[in-house]
C-alpha cells in the first residue's frame, strides 16, 4: 500500500488533480480519490464504505432535527440509542462472523462460500468510531450536522488515514474543508513538513519496522529452535516493530494530508518514555485513547464515582479495546492486562523511576497480541521461561535469522537511533518532523538527504521481497 508503486503514483496524480481543478472542487477531488483507493483495496469495502457515509449522513440529519423539534427526551433519546446499536451491530458481525464460524464451524458450507462478504472491509473499524464520534456529538448538541454529503465522505474515507487512522473527530476534520480553497501550492513550510513526515514515515517502516518483521516472524514461527535469550529479544523486536510499523505509517499519513492543507492528529508521542500505562496510552494511538476516554469512560462515570468504579470502568475500557483489536482470546488478554496494569498504577505514587518497568510491561503484552492465538501465546511464554540459556548454538540461532554482522549492526543502531529520537522528542515536547523544521536550512536538507540514503541503503525492499502490511491494517 503506502510501499508499493502504486502509492507514490497515486499521490502525485492526486496531488495534481488537487491544485490543476478549481478550488471549489477540492473536496470532492478528494473524495472520488479516496473511493478509488477504497475500491483499489477491495472493492467490497466500497460498497461498506458509501452506505456508512449514507446511513452517518442520514442519522446525523435524524437527530439534528430530532433535537430541535422533540416532545420529549425519551423520544429524543430512543433514535441515538437506535444508531449506535446499528453501528455496534455492523461492528461485531464483521469482526466476529468469520471468527466463530471458523472456529467452531469450520466444515459448513456457509464457512466456504458465504463467509467471505462478512469479513472485515478495509477501514472499516477505524471510519466507524468516526461514524460513532459524529452521532454522539450531534445528539449531545456540541455538533452540527453536516449539510454536505461530499463533505461528510471525505470526513470518513480520507484516504491518507483511510486504512488505519488516526481516528479523527469531525469538529476538527470538517472545518478544514471548507478552508481549502486557501490552500497554496508554493508554500514551503508546509510542504518541506510534510516531506519531513513521510521520509521519516518510510524511514520507520522499511528500515526498522521491516527489518525487525523478518526476525520476529522467524522467532514467533520456529520458537522451538530457539533459547530463552533469543525469544525474549524476540519480544523486545516486535515492541519496536509494531511502534516504529504503527507510528510510521501515521507519520506518513500526516504528511499526505499536510500536502492538501489538512492537519491530522498525531497518533504518538514517545510512548515508550511512558513512567506509568496511564501515560503510555496518553502517548499511544493517542485518537484511539481520546475516544475511548470521552465515548466510553467519561459515559461510564469515569472516576467520579469513587475507586471502585474507577477501576470497573479501566477493565471495561480496555476490555472493549483488546476486543476492537482482534477476535481472538489472545487480544482480550492483552487488553485485560493493559487494565490491571492501569489499574495497578492507581495506586502507585508516580514518578519516571517506573519507565523502565512501564516499557518491559508493555513488552510482556505484547507477546498476546503478536501470537495468532492464545495458545500460541503461552507457548511462547512458556518456551521463554523454560527454554534456557545455551551458548553453544548461538551461532546456529544466529544463522537460522540470518542475522550476519553486518546485520546485527544495522538493527542493533536502528533501534537505539529511533530510542535516542523519542527520549529527545520527549525532552523538547515535540514529535521529530516539527523539531527539524525548525533547524536551519543547511541542518534540514542534510537530515533530508540522511533520510533518503538511509531508506534506499538499508531500506527492507527489492526484488523477492514483499513489503509487509501495515499491522493495523488487519484491524
Amino acid at each position: 500500500m503506502f510501499v508499493s508503486l502504486f502509492f507514490p503514483v497515486f499521490l502525485g496524480i492526486v496531488t495534481l488533480c488537487y491544485f490543476i481543478f478549481p478550488v471549489k472542487c477540492r473536496p470532492a477531488v478528494l473524495f472520488l480519490a479516496s473511493c478509488f483507493f477504497c475500491a483499489y483495496l477491495d472493492i467490497r469495502s466500497l460498497f461498506v464504505l458509501l452506505f456508512s457515509i449514507l446511513f452517518t449522513y442520514c442519522g446525523g440529519r435524524m437527530l439534528e432535527h430530532a433535537g430541535k423539534n422533540s416532545s420529549g427526551a425519551k423520544k429524543f433519546h430512543f433514535l441515538p440509542a437506535v444508531l449506535l446499536s446499528l453501528c455496534l451491530l455492523s461492528l461485531l458481525v464483521f469482526k466476529y462472523t468469520g471468527y466463530i464460524f471458523q472456529r467452531f464451524f469450520p466444515d459448513l458450507t456457509f464457512s466456504r462460500t458465504a463467509l467471505p462478504y462478512f469479513l472485515m472491509p478495509v477501514g472499516f473499524s477505524f471510519y466507524l468510531f468516526q461514524m460513532i464520534s459524529y452521532l454522539v456529538d450531534i445528539a449531545r448538541g456540541k455538533l452540527a450536522a453536516e449539510k454536505n454529503f461530499i463533505h461528510l465522505g471525505c470526513y470518513l474515507s480520507f484516504f491518507p488515514r483511510f486504512v488505519s487512522g488516526p481516528i479523527e473527530r469531525a469538529g476538527a476534520f470538517l472545518p478544514q474543508l471548507s478552508a481549502l480553497s486557501d490552500v497554496k501550492f508554493p508554500d514551503r513550510g508546509r510542504l518541506s513538513t510534510a516531506f519531513t513526515y513521510i521520509l521519516w514515515g518510510y524511514f520507520m517502516k522499511m528500515v526498522v519496522a521491516d527489518r525487525l518483521a523478518l526476525l520476529v516472524n522467524s522467532l514467533f514461527g520456529s520458537m522451538q529452535e530457539f533459547d530463552s535469550l533469543f525469544l525474549f529479544l524476540g519480544m523486545l523486536f516486535y515492541t519496536m516493530q509494531i511502534y516504529c510499523d504503527f507510528a510510521g505509517y501515521s507519520n506518513i499519513a500526516i504528511g499526505c494530508a499536510a500536502i492538501f492543507g489538512i492537519n491530522l492528529t498525531q497518533n504518538f508521542a514517545s510512548p515508550y518514555q511512558a513512567a506509568s500505562i496511564s501515560e503510555f496510552w496518553r502517548r499511544w494511538h493517542i485518537s484511539l485513547g481520546s475516544f475511548l476516554k470521552d465515548y466510553v469512560y467519561i459515559p461510564l462515570g469515569g472516576n467520579r464515582c469513587g475507586t471502585f468504579r474507577k477501576c470497573l470502568n479501566t477493565m471495561i475500557v480496555f476490555l472493549l479495546c483488546g476486543m476492537w483489536h482482534g477476535s481472538g482470546l489472545n487480544f482480550v488478554v492483552w487488553g485485560l492486562l493493559h487494565g490491571i496494569y492501569s489499574v495497578i498504577g492507581t495506586f502507585l505514587p508516580s514518578g519516571r523511576k517506573y519507565r523502565i518497568l512501564t516499557f518491559f510491561e508493555v513488552a510482556f503484552a505484547w507477546i498476546f497480541f503478536r501470537a495468532e492465538s492464545l495458545s500460541q501465546a503461552l507457548a511462547y511464554l512458556r518456551r521463554m521461561v523454560t527454554a534456557g540459556l545455551h551458548p553453544e548454538s548461538f551461532s546456529r540461532s544466529l544463522s537460522l535469522l540470518k542475522l550476519d554482522p553486518a546485520e546485527i549492526i544495522v538493527v542493533t543502531i536502528s533501534i537505539l537511533l529511533i530510542l535516542l529520537i523519542d527520549e529527545l522528542c520527549y525532552r523538547k515536547k515535540v514529535s521529530l518532523p516539527l523539531l527539524i523544521q525548525k533547524k536551519p536550512n543547511a541542518a534540514r536538507y542534510l537530515i533530508f538527504y540522511l533520510l533518503l540514503i538511509g531508506i534506499f541503503i538499508f531500506g527492507v525492499y527489492g526484488p523477492g521481497y514483499q513489503a509487509e502490511q501495515f499491522i493495523y491494517m488487519q484491524f
